[in-house]
């Protein structure tokens, strides 16, 4: 897997086929993982990562609280999402973005 998105609540799964990006739920979690759901995101190019910010706000947008832990095996990938979502904080949306331990 390429990064692992936890919350506090249930996230939704999605295939974007065209794009080469899979969001499923999660199997085994990795033990950096303190959250109650996860879902494993597979991206094949970095190039997308602007649809994995969607997904968040998408699902932000549903709640009025969140709570979400973000964990990146790609130190490109990490940078880039830690400047992408770290550029808007919301207030009643908490996240956390960590390079993911193996």
């Amino acid at each position: 897997m390429d990064l692992y998105i936890a919350s506090n609540r249930q996230l939704p799964i999605r295939y974007y086929v065209n794009e080469a990006i899979w969001i499923r739920r999660g199997c085994i979690s990795p033990p950096q993982v303190t959250l109650p759901f996860f879902v494993e995101v597979e991206i094949k190019s970095s190039d997308n990562l602007p649809i994995i910010t969607q997904y968040i706000q998408e699902y932000q947008r549903q709640y009025k609280f969140t709570e979400l832990q973000i964990l990146i095996k790609d130190k490109l990938i990490f940078t880039k999402m830690q400047d992408m979502l770290t550029e808007q904080p919301k207030r009643n949306h908490m996240i956390s973005i960590h390079p993911l331990i193996k």
